[in-house]
């Protein structure tokens, strides 16, 4: 119940860095989804640095191709695709700075959010460090598979969200999207990561009796 306290607060709390800068401070929607962006490229980084880490206290390297957390497959994978996803989303800006949407202090805005993200993304890691000893290779599989069902997020919403921009000609509409769903999934990926942990330890236990 702590830890599921814990990371709920820590992953609603970077989601509310760009919400709050958006909604309560007037920074641009473009503000919001290049934070959202930020987010996911430092969880890679984070993610990166914890499987390499789990690799080398000794970890099974049969295990960890079984479990697919490999970390340089990981990195090539995740990053190549939060990568394009970068130049979509610049691509996107481009038209909206073209059209007005998008002024000069995005880039003060996006400085002013990035670090409050990455004090939150640093804590958590800090908690995951701790806890890395007692860790599986199906714990760490979970988190890239969060990572994977968040790039798939990114372009089912980056599509809808786009077509509702060509539509309406709010960019707000499309950051709206991006932050209700981004929100649904994080808290949704906490609640599934923590509930499937007992289960995946009383499963390794019930093998261990059989063996």
């Amino acid at each position: 119940m702590v830890r599921r306290f814990q990371q709920l607060l820590l992953r609603s709390g970077v989601q509310s860095v760009p919400i709050a800068g958006v909604a309560a401070a007037d920074w641009s929607p473009a503000t919001g989804l290049i934070l959202y962006w930020s987010e996911s490229v430092l969880l890679l980084g984070a993610t990166a640095l914890l499987l390499a880490l789990f690799a080398r206290r000794g970890a099974d390297p049969a295990e960890i191709r079984r479990a697919g957390i490999r970390t340089r497959e990981v990195l090539v994978i995740h990053g190549g695709a939060f990568g394009i996803f970068g130049l979509f989303l610049a691509a996107m800006l481009f038209m909206l700075a073209d059209k007005g949407f998008v002024g000069p202090g995005v880039i003060g805005e996006t400085l002013a959010g990035l670090p409050w993200i990455a004090l939150f993304i640093a804590v958590e890691l800090a908690i995951d460090l701790v806890r890395l000893r007692s860790a599986s290779a199906a714990d760490l599989a979970r988190r890239v598979d969060a990572g994977t069902n968040r790039f798939m997020l990114f372009w089912l919403v980056g599509f809808v969200g786009g077509l509702a921009l060509v539509f309406s000609g709010r960019p707000m509409v499309l950051f709206t999207l991006f932050a209700v769903f981004k929100l649904l999934f994080e808290v949704g990926a906490v609640l599934r990561r923590v509930s499937a942990a007992p289960a995946a330890a009383g499963g390794s236990a019930g093998e261990r009796a059989a063996t």
